[in-house]
């Protein structure tokens, strides 16, 4: 008998399953498609991977006139056998640390007969606790299909060459980065959005400053804009036909549920998803949910959350319970956007322009905003380089609900793009050092 039964091996199944295990349980983890889930295999690492070489083109092409005279040619097919070569080492060292906790995996589909029995390839498991955490798939246009010609997120990524042309439908998170990552690479993209700004479910100045910069690096993005047709791989839209090579579809993934085993347990769901509380119970005592299939987030370091307090739970540890309230998101384009908490209240920001290692590093587009209430840091957003590595320190304030002061009077190392926060803190105030100051009286203090 198991303490638990873990169908899906991705971030939020995975990490579970080495927690119950940490915790003293009998864990069995039931995968079919690659450790890691779509994360590894066909998201978060494939397209971060991507984003690099990107990043590296992008270098190399404004090179020369920091004195570097630089050739280069991109043989795309070397790209994907290193980007899969990527994968397959990330896959292993999942693998190995679910040996060395001492965690049973099993290749298979796995399909829930009751509440306590799982069948996997003839073989019943049975266990004290089931973990659903079998991820979502991407979702295409009514009444077209995906094809050849007709990508989906999962897809692109297994061409052999890239197209020449693409348009990609969809600017949600998914849609901005394949946008710039496939433009750095030679691509020529066309970006179509039905709401009124890119990234629509964020706050409208970010999808604006990105759509400023992404159609200064040659990307045509198109906003409040319907796609009325996709035939033969030729985009209607607004009544204006636009050509590519290649079309690819990123409007949504959908939750992996099966439907019929559900019921027969008597699981509640709706289309978004399983329905589960904050300790990623479902309505059925002994059945959790987590990840993409609880259609709550989808980010892979959400998912890793809910699996470990899933697992702290299973083992009957108390006070075990998920905290939405912080959760940062980055969005890997050029620049890079990132963002925590609630971007609403009194506001200060500081420009990548004035901080000295952009500057060193040539990439000062972009800035931090911070977002200040009763004294106490509520939200960021940064747009720039290495947004997704400066966000943690943002979203540590936000959880601990850190005053600005406390921040920016601890010493920040010279020069670092960390600086860029604890100055957009002090411009709160207007006590910004690095920026000139806007009413400056006798006394050396901001108006």
């Amino acid at each position: 008998m198991y303490d638990a039964a873990i169908l899906g091996a991705g971030p939020g199944g995975y990490t579970c399953a080495i927690q119950v295990a940490k915790l003293g349980g009998r864990v069995c983890l039931i995968e079919k498609d690659g450790l890691g889930g779509t994360c590894t295999q066909r998201g978060c690492i494939p397209t971060k991977f991507l984003h690099s070489i990107g990043d590296t083109v992008r270098r190399a092409g404004s090179a020369k006139k920091y004195g570097l005279n630089i050739d280069m040619e991109m043989d795309y097919k070397a790209v994907k056998s290193k980007m899969q070569a990527t994968v397959s080492r990330l896959a292993s060292g999942i693998k190995l640390l679910l040996k060395s906790n001492g965690v049973e995996l099993i290749e298979g589909t796995g399909q829930i007969v009751s509440k306590s029995e799982v069948l996997v390839n003839d073989r019943t498991i049975e266990t004290k606790n089931i973990v659903i955490a079998t991820g979502s798939y991407p979702i295409c246009l009514p009444e077209v299909k995906f094809g050849a010609d007709l990508l989906s997120t999962t897809s692109i990524l297994d061409l052999n060459e890239l197209p020449k042309s693409l348009t990609i439908i969809g600017a949600g998170y998914s849609g901005c980065e394949f946008a710039s990552i496939l433009n750095a690479l030679g691509c020529k993209v066309s970006l179509i959005e039905a709401e009124n700004h890119i990234m629509p479910n964020q706050i409208e100045e970010i999808g604006d400053a990105l759509e400023k910069y992404m159609t200064l690096d040659g990307i045509s993005v198109k906003t409040g804009s319907n796609v009325e047709k996709v035939i033969d791989g030729k985009v209607v839209v607004n009544g204006e036909k636009i050509e590519s090579e290649k079309v690819l579809i990123c409007i949504g993934r959908n939750p992996n549920l099966n439907c019929d085993e559900l019921n027969k347990i008597g699981v509640a769901f709706n289309k978004k998803g399983i329905n589960t509380n904050n300790k990623m119970e479902t309505n059925v005592d002994n059945v959790y949910a987590i990840g993409d299939v609880t259609g709550l987030y989808e980010l892979a370091h959400v998912a890793a959350k809910q699996g470990e307090v899933t697992a702290e739970n299973i083992m009957g540890m108390e006070n075990a319970f998920m905290d939405y309230s912080c959760v940062p998101t980055c969005v890997f384009t050029y620049p890079e956007v990132a963002f925590v908490g609630d971007l609403r209240g009194n506001s200060g920001e500081f420009p990548f322009v004035a901080n000295a290692k952009a500057n060193c590093l040539g990439e000062t587009r972009g800035l931090v905003k911070v977002y200040e209430r009763d004294e106490r840091v509520v939200g960021t957003y940064i747009i720039g380089t290495h947004a997704g590595e400066i966000i943690g320190e943002a979203a540590l304030a936000v959880k601990l609900g850190l005053c600005p002061s406390q921040i920016f009077e601890m010493i920040h190392a010279h020069p670092t793009l960390p600086e860029s926060f604890a100055e957009a803190l002090r411009a709160v105030n207007n006590k910004c050092i690095h920026i000139p100051a806007k009413n400056p009286n006798t006394n050396g203090n901001n108006a």
